[in-house]
């Protein structure tokens, strides 16, 4: 299927790195560049006159940081909502303040992030530009174009047992997550922290060095601490815990204490850390106690999980195709069969504390 040229604006206050972005988008079919600035400011002149489909916001820029600039980007947005929205992706260095306010962006709505390559040849850093390039755009074609598709129709499954009459409650949530997920979780955690003492486990992909970060983020926005995952680690009541960047976040039982470990194991799914691994350690600890949620995310990661909770008699949500950013995690666990319930993202937040609480269908 051919797609529609997207439109791109690049915004860097280095004319080098602009040109080398110009250089990159060159090599990727059906994109045009509809402009190049250097500055916040000038972002926001160019798109109030001319609208776009992505830009690529530069973190850290004198006068207006990409933080501003995509918070001006989205109330030109809201102003006027019948024309073409701009999505951004922001170019990233690992520097402390560009990684505090990358992923204060990726809660406000950017699509992703890219690190700027360092350290390789000229042509090393170009082809890992160009590639992770096609893949955001490939993330802004599904979060664009898949808004306007009909819900998919699935096949029938199996009734699910009443769960209602469960004899005792659940005792741990599993969140399974990805595109989209910063932004997702910054709206979901503050209708559960300090609400249950069931621990809360969430693998986010793609975070590329920034679970610290996005860990202490959250934390400051619900005003409950957010632990990034560490060896060793135990797991208290109506504790909230991250994997960490590049390894699987895995659960251990010594005793009456669990604890967390991480593992460097290959990927999985294309990603460390992986939902599949951690729910397979979960169900190993939690058994039938263990809530799962498979929320927005691309390709499939959670689905064998998915139904190794059911097959052990947990509980499986996943997060409808309207409020997720990108509907392929959660499409890919209810095609396993093996999800309870698809839920808008304002419903699952309490369909939690009614499973925990057992009210759950009373």
């Amino acid at each position: 299927m051919t797609h529609e040229p997207i439109r791109i604006l690049i915004v860097d206050d280095s004319r080098i790195f602009r040109g080398i972005l110009e250089s990159a988008f060159a090599e990727i079919p059906n994109v045009v560049i509809a402009g190049s600035v250097f500055s916040g400011e000038k972002a926001i002149e160019f798109l109030k006159q001319t609208p776009v489909d992505l830009a690529t916001l530069d973190i850290e820029m004198p006068g207006i940081d990409g933080l501003e600039t995509l918070k001006a980007i989205r109330d030109l947005n809201r102003s006027r909502p019948n024309a073409l929205q701009t999505e951004s992706v922001l170019i990233s260095s690992l520097t402390k303040q560009g990684a505090r306010c990358t992923v204060e962006c990726l809660q406000l709505g950017a699509i992703d992030f890219i690190l700027k390559p360092s350290g390789g040849t000229e042509s090393a850093n170009k082809s890992q530009l160009v590639r992770a390039l096609i893949e955001k755009l490939a993330i802004y074609r599904q979060k664009r174009f898949s808004k306007n598709e009909p819900p998919p129709t699935f096949p029938s499954v199996p009734a699910r047992p009443c769960h209602s009459n469960r004899a005792e409650n659940y005792q741990a949530i599993a969140i399974g997550i990805s595109t989209g997920g910063p932004e997702t979780l910054a709206k979901l955690l503050p209708e559960l922290a300090g609400r249950t003492l069931a621990p809360i486990f969430i693998v986010q992909h793609n975070l590329n060095g920034l679970s610290r970060y996005m860990a202490e983020s959250l934390g400051r926005r619900i005003g409950y601490q957010v632990a990034e995952a560490q060896e060793g680690m135990p797991v208290l009541p109506g504790g909230i815990y991250l994997a960490q960047s590049g390894s699987h976040m895995i659960l251990r039982r010594a005793g009456s204490q669990i604890t967390i470990g991480l593992s460097d194991a290959p990927p999985e799914n294309h990603s460390r850390p992986a939902v599949d691994v951690f729910l397979r350690s979960a169900v190993s600890i939690y058994g039938s106690s263990l809530i799962t949620a498979i929320m927005t995310g691309m390709l499939n990661d959670g689905a064998n999980g998915v139904r190794a909770v059911k097959r052990a008699g947990g509980f499986v949500i996943a997060q409808d195709q309207a409020t997720s950013v990108v509907w392929g995690m959660p499409r890919a666990a209810i095609e396993t069969g093996a999800v309870d319930l698809v839920l808008p993202l304002d419903k699952i937040a309490p369909t939690f504390l009614s499973l925990v609480e057992g009210t759950f269908g009373k």
